[in-house]
């Protein structure tokens, strides 16, 4: 029987074969498999465990570190106050340990002076604290006893003394006697005590009632009134910006009433152009209007309402 080639080559190709035992190879490939997975596991947990230390460790190497050391104290928000005085207020020394500064105590040191209304830290690492602030917004400039002119807020807190004051037009409250009283002596304050703080007296509290009240009335009242004089004896008298006239309140501070009266008459009066001398308020339900001369004639004005 003929054989042909590629019987030939087929059998030589399955004669050099050799037997193999079953499950031999298996065996090899699990044993590279399960060497490779210990290699991972074992990298992972060192992993790990690394960065459990370096976390562990991370405080105290930051403490340890120079480049956490408070290079730069930055001041937001401040108009009246200057950066060196909130530095000052806020304890805040160049050189200090950036991480072992609190935060809070910060806020509370800036925050205790009557100047600031609310303050926030912020801490910027590797070097740098942040300090925003609001300061405490005044009403009024008043004359002291001492002929200091002092800003006053709304609740009579008189506002420190400042290396520099801001430029802001207030009425200007004069004629003031006895000493601003500390919180907590008696003061007509609001309740809120603190060292250092100074109230005004109850004649002070007086204008500043009115003061208020002709801001809700209409702010263009309230910018009408250029001063507000404490008279001893004849109660307060007004003057205004745009013709200096003397307005008499009399004792006792102006209702809403009173004030709208008195808005009424000078609305009036702005609009026909009439330059005003003095305005009587003393008179139940009336307001005595005497005019410049030149201007016009003596003339009642603001009948009952």
């Amino acid at each position: 029987m003929r054989v042909t080639g590629r019987s030939r080559r087929g059998r030589k190709r399955g004669a050099s074969r050799k037997p193999r035992k079953p499950g031999k190879n298996r065996r090899v490939r699990r044993r590279s498999w399960t060497v490779r997975h210990a290699a991972v596991v074992a990298s992972a947990v060192l992993l790990v465990a690394g960065m459990g230390y370096a976390i562990s460790r991370a405080s105290i190497w930051g403490r340890r570190a120079g480049p956490f050391v408070l290079s730069e104290v930055e001041v937001v928000g401040n108009e009246v106050l200057t950066e060196s005085e909130v530095v000052a207020l806020s304890g805040l020394e160049v050189g200090t340990n950036l991480l072992s500064v609190s935060i809070s105590d910060v806020e509370r040191s800036v925050a205790s002076s009557p100047r600031v209304e609310r303050a926030q830290a912020l801490r910027l690492l590797p070097d740098r604290i942040v300090v925003r602030l609001d300061e405490t917004p005044p009403a009024a400039f008043v004359i002291a006893p001492t002929g200091e002119c002092l800003e006053i807020t709304d609740e009579g807190l008189v506002l420190p003394a400042t290396e520099r004051t801001a430029l802001i037009d207030l009425p200007l409250i004069t004629g003031a006697v006895g000493d601003m009283t500390p919180a907590g002596d008696g003061a007509a304050g609001n309740g809120t005590e603190g060292a250092g703080e100074v109230w005004a007296t109850q004649e002070v509290h007086e204008v500043l009632e009115i003061l208020r009240t002709a801001r809700e009335v209409s702010p263009l009242l309230w910018m009408e009134i250029s001063e507000v004089r404490i008279a001893p004896g004849s109660g307060l008298v007004i003057y205004t910006v745009a013709d200096g006239a003397e307005i008499r309140v009399g004792s006792g501070a102006l209702n809403s009433q009173g004030l709208n009266r008195l808005w009424m008459v000078l609305r009036d009066l702005r609009s026909r152009g009439e330059q005003v001398q003095s305005i009587d308020l003393t008179y139940r339900d009336q307001a005595v209007v005497r005019l410049r001369p030149g201007s016009g004639r003596r003339a009642p004005a603001g009948g009952a309402t």
